[in-house]
């Protein structure tokens, strides 16, 4: 009985968004609500327990809304002052193919920023370039979405690689080797998938002649960077030799004839590009000074379900770097650009009032609903409720588990909304699976971490981002109903490729 009941607020979620097309917020309550009933019901969830679920799940959504918001308000300081029309013109100047344009900034630019800053700030970043070039907004919110994930495990630094090789206990460098295979496969489908939301199937020609090649050199980046031990940087020069590749292509297929000259509009592109500038400055920068201490924490107690399932305590829950969390950084991009902006564009008042009342219009929706599917997903952690979800398809599936072992890392991603806390919530029980099963760890834990990254989609989280982003609040379920076939199937191919290589090589 408690196997059924730990998918039920998963699966009333999924009909409240998909099916029913509630809005996030109505959807979020109602799940909420029935995962706190049969938490406390059928797990022995107890008050103690359930307020530090509560708790946590605040204090994370706190640390995600600070990156919404900055994030958003940077992004209209850049519209107000005419910034993102120059930076705009410049790419339509250079690239002149808008699939060609499509396919760089979905599938490659949001990577490259994945790799500095994570978090979902590709998405608030590149989703309002694509609009402004006149891209269909729901198209374009998928294509980034599902463009960037194959850059997540590797990303923001490396903190979901190192994450699952802690967790896990195996050795980094082999991990790593091991989800280069399978990051390979997500390049490439991503890619596609990427160009099949710009026209459908119509192009799909030009499609491989772009995607395959550079997919071929952003492989060879990610051995030869894992090989030189640059394990923080393998998304990074992987999504910028990929950049570099399709430009030369695109330079080499098309040979556009137009003078290549920067197109100044109201500023200059290096003017308008600045803020963006700074993120990786300050991103990369505070990589390596000594400021960690300097960081907001919250600190939990540990707790127990009636039932036995402990959770142990948490001293620094959340951990909120004030040089290095992205929402402080975008804020000080943000003031930088209103400083650079100003002398192109005259400043007053009424402008940043204007840009102030547009992030609140924005992200106010998104908040409420951001922190009750949040919330949620603690109650469901803390509960022992998620655990027993993953430990109930392993009792379906048997030996098959290693063909079925990618979509928990898609559920981890789904539930937590970060392939970080998809591969600490299932990165030990995917390692004690594979030794129960005797099968190759390392590409047990990589299949893990690959198909979190895809997940990260259809994670609340990055969504609701993502809706803000598109100016798409309340239209949530025409994002998932797009995002879910390919992710799924996504993850069914990496499942097949597991199951070859753990039965007929290893």
């Amino acid at each position: 009985m408690l196997n059924v009941l730990s998918f039920t607020p998963i699966i009333i979620l999924l009909i409240a968004l998909i099916g029913l097309k509630f809005t996030a917020i109505k959807a979020g309550l109602i799940a909420l609500i029935l995962a706190t009933v049969i938490a406390v019901l059928a797990f022995g969830f107890q008050v103690q327990g359930l307020t530090i679920a509560i708790g946590k799940g605040l204090s994370l959504a706190f640390y995600i809304l600070v990156i919404i918001w900055s994030a958003m308000f940077l992004y209209h300081v850049v519209w107000e002052f005419k910034a993102i029309h120059t930076i705009t013109a410049n790419i339509m100047h250079f690239i002149g193919d808008p699939f060609v344009q499509f396919l760089m900034l979905a599938w490659l630019f949001s990577a490259a920023l994945q790799g500095v800053a994570g978090f979902g700030v590709p998405v608030v970043i590149v989703v309002p370039i694509l609009l402004s070039l006149g891209f269909n907004p729901v198209k374009s919110t998928v294509a980034v979405l599902l463009g960037h994930s194959w850059a997540v495990s590797f990303g923001s630094m490396g903190s979901s690689f190192y994450t699952i090789s802690l967790v896990s206990g195996l050795e980094p460098l082999q991990v790593g080797y091991a989800m280069a295979i399978f990051n390979g496969v997500t390049m490439v489908m991503m890619g596609l998938f990427v160009c099949y939301f710009y026209d459908g199937f119509k192009n799909i020609k030009k499609s491989l002649l772009y995607v395959l090649p550079t997919s071929a050199v952003m492989m060879v980046t990610m051995h030869v960077s894992l090989w030189l031990n640059l394990l923080s940087m393998v998304s990074l020069l992987s999504a910028l030799s990929g950049l570099v590749t399709l430009y030369m292509l695109y330079r080499y297929k098309e040979k556009p004839t137009k003078k290549e000259k920067i197109q100044v509009e109201s500023m200059s592109l290096w003017t308008a590009l600045l803020p963006y500038g700074i993120i990786l400055v300050l991103t990369l920068g505070f990589q390596v000074l000594p400021l960690d201490h300097i960081a907001l924490t919250f600190q939990f107690d540990a707790s127990q379900t009636a039932l036995g399932y402990a959770v142990k305590a948490e001293t620094a829950f959340a951990k909120f770097k004030l040089f290095g969390h992205p929402g402080p950084i975008l804020i000080m991009a943000s003031i930088a650009a209103l400083i650079s902006y100003h002398r192109m564009e005259p400043f007053s008042f009424i402008r940043l009032k204007t840009v102030v009342k547009a992030t609140i219009k924005k992200c106010l929706p998104t908040s409420k609903s951001l922190a009750l599917l949040i919330v949620m997903a603690l109650v469901m952690m803390d509960s022992g409720m998620t655990e027993k979800m993953a430990f109930t398809v392993t009792l379906l599936t048997g030996s098959l588990y290693v063909l079925f072992a990618p979509f928990i890392g898609v559920l981890g991603s789904f539930i937590t909304g970060s392939n970080t806390n998809s591969n600490v919530l299932f990165g030990k029980f995917q390692y004690d699976i594979a030794s129960a099963l005797q099968v190759n760890p390392n590409l047990m834990c990589a299949v893990q971490s690959i198909a979190g990254s895809i997940g990260v989609g259809l994670g609340p989280t990055t969504l609701l981002m993502s809706a803000t982003a598109a100016g798409l609040n309340g239209h949530e379920s025409d994002l998932y109903k797009r995002l879910l076939p390919p992710i799924l199937i996504t993850a069914g191919f990496i499942g097949l490729l597991h199951g070859v290589l753990q039965y007929m090589i290893y």
